[in-house]
């Protein structure tokens, strides 16, 4: 019996050490920005996409607020630029609306202004919370081209949490993390017609005060084969903003109020499965 106990207590001992030699997890800073959108703030990723066989850069930089005639309304707006054939530049326009972020997406640029085609514009509401922070889940659906008539949607339900490791892609590493869960499922037009529904997961990565650096999209649950990955190779506080819009034919908005800290995100790729 006394040999038991003592081998117990040894377990014991032997666990606690263990424990203590584990690194202690980052503690969440409630504090800071997690989506920063400051003017010239420029992000740049790495996307690998398994479903279109391909790998591409996205750069994201902060044009500023500005009143969009078109939209008819004021936003942040965020140039993003796709090095591909088929891409270019494109506008994304966030609107802080009762707490959460509206995005709205599919948009086109005419010389200098921003503009809707002619099937409409895609519009996200409660896209993010306008202050991240771990523990909170909310629901949303997105129409990725618009509400046409045949067009599908997808439902997603999300979650956050604090990540307690360290996160490193090609920019570096990042501690104190925030990670969004989100299951989504797409259905509707075609996926009604096949009777079919797809369904995504999503992991994202949120830094303080750097915004996304990471995300992996998984087909089915987290478990199942991943199909897109974006990592982040750079980030510029303030970048040479004159330079990459004027290069691009886009003028920076002049002489426009700056949008509060932690209004939004560039996180446009995140979608790339649906377009």
């Amino acid at each position: 019996m006394r040999d038991w106990f003592a081998a117990a207590g040894l377990a014991a001992l032997v666990t606690i050490a263990a424990a203590c030699s584990r690194p202690v997890p980052a503690k969440i800073d409630l504090h800071a920005n997690f989506f920063p959108l400051k003017t010239d703030m420029t992000w740049t990723y790495r996307i690998d996409s398994k479903s279109q066989h391909t790998s591409y850069v996205i750069t994201d930089r902060v044009v500023g607020s500005q009143y969009v005639p078109a939209l008819k309304l004021t936003g942040l707006v965020v140039a993003e630029f796709y090095n591909l054939d088929r891409a270019g530049l494109r506008p994304i326009v966030y609107v802080d609306d009762s707490g959460y972020l509206t995005r709205l997406s599919g948009l086109d640029y005419d010389k200098h202004r921003i503009i809707t085609p002619a099937w409409g514009k895609s519009e996200e509401d409660d896209f993010l919370p306008a202050h991240l922070a771990p523990n909170l889940a909310w629901n949303n659906e997105l129409f990725p081209y618009g509400k046409l008539p045949g067009g599908f949607e997808i439902v997603q339900s999300h979650k956050s949490f604090g990540e307690p490791a360290d996160v490193a892609v090609p920019a570096g590493h990042f501690t104190g993390c925030i990670r969004i869960e989100t299951r989504a499922r797409y259905q509707g037009g075609a996926y009604a017609e096949s009777k079919q529904q797809l369904k995504l997961t999503y992991e994202d990565w949120y830094a303080p005060n750097v915004g996304l650096i990471k995300t992996i999209a998984f087909q089915g649950g987290p478990d199942g084969p991943e199909m897109e990955r974006v990592e982040l190779m750079r980030f510029d506080v303030a970048s040479k903003g004159d330079q990459f819009t004027q290069a691009q034919g886009i003028r920076p908005a002049a002489n426009r109020p700056q949008a509060s800290a932690g209004a939004s995100a560039p996180k446009a790729q995140k979608r790339a499965i649906a377009g």
